[in-house]
């Protein structure tokens, strides 16, 4: 009897749920862009670039073909922020064999904000920043320059000075 009265009840409890279909699954949309940045790779060689944080993503590599741009871009919201950062190469046979620029973005009060520029985290071999050893500079040259969402930067390759750039 127990093992009916429980066969019966089984019964009851299958039939009783709903086994609908599942319906249409809605697409789940991603955060807004809080910056970006568009590069302009005029350095006669391709470039390589990376973003910590990209678009729902960490550590998104590129590269900028010759002439060509890329849009970086990035919704994170955290308090960890981003950085864009690209690796100009310099002259065949000319030291460093590349250089590095990146600036440093973070989210705050409803919007993105530059907190470390090309500048202040001493991209180089620049005009700004330039160490001994160093026998090429790369040129930044701005557009909206400080602006998160319009900022546009072209990168261009100076000759090889073997005799050291002063």
């Amino acid at each position: 009897m127990k093992k009916l009265l429980l066969l019966m009840l089984t019964t009851i409890l299958l039939v009783s749920c709903n086994n609908k279909k599942a319906g249409k699954v809605e697409k789940v949309e991603s955060d807004p862009v809080t910056c970006q940045l568009l590069v302009i790779n005029e350095t006669g060689q391709d470039m390589k670039a990376n973003a910590t944080f990209c678009i729902d993503k960490v550590n998104c590599d590129y590269i900028i073909k010759a002439g060509d741009s890329l849009l970086m871009q990035s919704n994170t919201h955290g308090g960890g922020g981003t950085v864009f950062t690209f690796f100009p190469l310099g002259p065949v046979g000319c030291d460093p064999v590349n250089g590095t620029a990146q600036q440093t973005y973070d989210y705050w009060s409803g919007a993105g904000h530059i907190t470390s520029d090309f500048v202040n985290n001493n991209s180089n071999p620049t005009p700004e920043a330039h160490f001994s050893g160093q026998h090429w500079e790369f040129t930044l040259v701005y557009k909206n320059k400080g602006n998160v969402m319009t900022e546009e930067v072209t990168v261009t390759v100076g000759k090889c000075d073997m005799e050291e750039i002063k």
